[in-house]
């Protein structure tokens, strides 16, 4: 994950720096001024923003980051709450009372891998994508592979299952059956040999991929449990 920094106060700056240290992550993008980050203006997953800089404040640099169709998201903190209203935006996670604890920021961190992983962006034909979150599963279709999606329609990806596969299991996908995987994030449940879908469709499991796939699932969703928490 491409973590950045912005702050003006250079001593609250180096103490966030230490705390993501202490997380585990070292590649750390600092920026000491809003200028600064619009003058690099790099893809970063997760920015934490102090509202009150001087010149550009973290509102200004959010709003420039939205325009330039920048698809970070946005953990603001400040001393004056009564500034949030200003704040809101798609990709803001959250606000912050400053002095921020290493708790917090590690909950941030995690709700942001949450949405990477749910909202990764799935490669189709003639360079478009297809955000992860609105797939159900993929079937395997003689050449091709269709995507069901959430919404009633399916796309064909001239594409092998095994090769989603090897794609989508780092972002919650699961197979279930040698002709097909399903995302995890869009099952309801699992009852006997079948998923149960957030459409309320059933999807067979093979027997020998039974145990595997209960066992994935519960792993996925104490992780889930453990993000919203």
């Amino acid at each position: 994950m491409k973590i950045g920094i912005c702050d003006d106060n250079i001593k609250e700056l180096e103490q966030y720096l230490l705390f993501l240290n202490k997380l585990g992550y070292n590649n750390i993008y600092v920026f000491h001024s809003g200028e600064k980050l619009i003058e690099k203006m790099p893809d970063l997953d997760l920015l934490f923003l102090d509202i009150e800089m001087d010149n550009l404040s973290g509102i200004q640099v959010k709003n420039i980051l939205e325009e330039k169709k920048k698809n970070t998201y946005i953990v603001f903190y400040t001393t004056h709450m009564e500034t949030m209203p200003e704040g809101f935006g798609a990709n803001v996670l959250g606000f912050l009372r400053k002095p921020v604890t290493l708790h917090e920021l590690e909950l941030y961190i995690n709700k942001t891998s949450r949405r990477l992983e749910q909202n990764y962006p799935v490669p189709l034909d003639n360079n478009t994508y297809i955000s992860s979150d609105d797939i159900l599963y993929i079937k395997s279709e003689h050449n091709y592979t269709l995507l069901y999606k959430t919404n009633g329609t399916y796309i064909p990806v001239r594409k092998t299952l095994d090769k989603w596969t090897e794609e989508l299991v780092p972002h919650g996908f699961v197979p279930v059956h040698r002709s097909y995987i399903a995302n995890m994030y869009n099952i309801n449940y699992i009852e006997k040999s079948s998923l149960v879908l957030v459409n309320g469709q059933k999807l067979n499991i093979s027997r020998r991929m039974a145990a595997s796939v209960k066992e994935t699932f519960e792993s996925f969703q104490l992780r889930l449990f453990n993000f919203i928490k």
